[in-house]
């Protein structure tokens, strides 16, 4: 009697942490728009940063949203009306009442940017929450517009209790002669730009490892013809950006920046510095897998040409799982991980998934006959 051939069994998943170059807090504060926002001012659009009181930061952390009663109306929206009733008792049903002079530094601040600001946390903004406004935007003409967007967004919220995760050196003790650093000491402020109508196609995420332009792609999901003849000048822009700015004067020598470059004729071949990330699993790669720029070497013997990445024309990649826009949002960690690592890590999560339902299947099986036999 022929056995049946045994089932082969796969390697231990390897999740993005596993091949990583190691992630510190040193570098994410590093990437904190107010560090770093100092240095590269004059590469950045107009901007105004405000520190942020205890007292604002519980009122984001709070659940519920309660908007301020000195704009045009004011909006509640909790779990349930006995909640609004204890507020009212408590006094607390305008919120700014506990921080009016930063409230009033706020609405005083949009008004010396022209009236309309984009506003953001240290490190994220609240872009997936701009579904709760009226333009489907973040441009913000009030503080209230701020607030809602803020208390409705998940990418605040991780700002506020998970920067640090995945950190190496997350949960050990700081040297005696260092402050121990985690959300509850970490200064936060609210960074105000001045809002302009940025062209999606126009924008652009690079990628840097040892201090080496590895990589670059086009930020928004879609197709526009007019990009493939403009891809030897813009990453000429985008090259000489880096190696002018940030090759030798940012503290981390792996990173990721965002520029924005305009395609008016007043400001051709302009180009302005928008955000940093972390050289991190947090930090979304778009057009690549993390597995796949990883793989780039960086070291200085090896010269490869840097790609520039866009969207072609019915390229089922911009819609595939592996990149949509907030997929960490959306999916669980190990759908998404397996996504960036690329199609093997695919197919060895979907075998594994395979297995776990077919033991499943059999213990079922087998109780229903047990079942029987009783």
């Amino acid at each position: 009697m022929v056995s049946a051939p045994e089932s082969p069994i796969l390697a231990p998943a390897r999740t993005l942490r596993d091949i990583f170059p190691p992630v510190r807090r040193s570098h994410i504060l590093n990437c904190s728009y107010p560090k770093w926002y100092t240095t590269y001012r004059s590469l950045t659009p107009k901007t105004r940063i405000i520190p942020l009181t205890l007292e604002f930061l519980s009122y984001l952390r709070e659940d519920g949203i309660v908007l301020p009663s000195d704009e045009e109306q004011i909006t509640t929206l909790s779990d349930s009306e006995d909640d609004d009733d204890d507020d009212e008792e408590d006094g607390h049903s305008d919120p700014t009442a506990r921080f009016p002079e930063l409230h009033q530094k706020i609405k005083d601040t949009i008004s010396e940017l022209g009236g309309r600001v984009a506003p953001k946390l240290n490190w994220s903004s609240p872009k997936d929450a701009t579904f709760m406004t009226a333009n489907n935007t973040s441009e913000c003409r009030t503080a209230s517009d701020i607030y809602l967007l803020f208390k409705s967004s998940d990418f605040i919220t991780h700002d506020l209790e998970h920067e640090f995760d995945e950190c190496i050196d997350e949960g050990v003790p700081a040297p005696d002669d260092e402050p121990e650093l985690d959300h509850k000491n970490i200064q936060y402020f609210l960074v105000l730009r001045k809002w302009f109508q940025i062209n999606p196609s126009m924008e652009f995420r690079c990628f840097v490892r040892g201090r080496r332009l590895l990589a670059v792609t086009q930020r928004e999901l879609n197709h526009f013809d007019f990009l493939e003849p403009m891809k030897r000048e813009l990453l000429f822009c985008i090259r000489e950006f880096f190696d002018e700015n940030l090759k030798h004067t940012f503290p981390d020598d792996s990173f990721v920046f965002d520029v924005y470059i305009p395609l008016t004729e007043a400001e051709k071949r302009k180009t302005w510095l928008i955000d940093i990330n972390p050289f991190a699993p947090r930090t979304d790669s778009i057009l690549f897998s993390w597995a796949e720029l990883l793989q780039l070497p960086y070291d200085e013997e090896t010269r490869l040409p840097v790609e520039l990445r866009l969207v072609k024309r019915g390229d089922p990649e911009a819609y595939s799982f592996a990149t949509p826009q907030y997929s960490t949002s959306k999916l669980p960690q190990e759908v998404v991980q397996a996504g960036l690592e690329g199609d093997e890590a695919i197919w060895e999560f979907a075998a594994r998934w395979k297995e776990i339902v077919g033991r499943m299947e059999e213990k079922s099986s087998e109780g229903e006959k047990t079942g029987s036999a009783a």
